[in-house]
């Protein structure tokens, strides 16, 4: 193929994925009513107590209550960490606060706080 006919057809490639891309994020004609209150970024924090740290592996076990906005119930579980920068400080025991997120299918704790 042409040097020239292959920069061409790329380009025109990239475009349309372009184009697609900012129709999919456009929210023109959909119903948003269910995202009223709802704020982007949403924080909501958690209380739980601190069952086991990982820094190595960046990893922590929380005793916590119902995680509503992932829709969980209360458990015992673990979660990976956004930075293992977040576990310094804390030991198996701690009463915290903290929010989770579940970015590509992967539970990971965003904040965690001192109650």
């Amino acid at each position: 193929m042409h040097i020239k006919t292959l920069t061409l057809t790329l380009l025109l490639g990239l475009a349309s994925i372009q184009a697609q891309a900012e129709m999919t994020m456009s929210h023109e004609g959909h119903d948003m009513s269910q995202m009223e209150g709802m704020e982007m970024g949403d924080t909501t924090m958690t209380k739980g107590v601190i069952s086991r740290i990982d820094v190595a592996n960046g990893k922590v076990g929380i005793k916590h209550e119902a995680i509503s906005n992932l829709k969980m119930p209360p458990m015992t579980m673990t979660f990976r960490v956004a930075d293992p920068a977040l576990l310094e400080g804390f030991k198996v025991g701690d009463a915290v606060n903290f929010h989770a997120e579940n970015p590509a299918g992967k539970l990971t704790v965003t904040k965690l706080q001192r109650q």
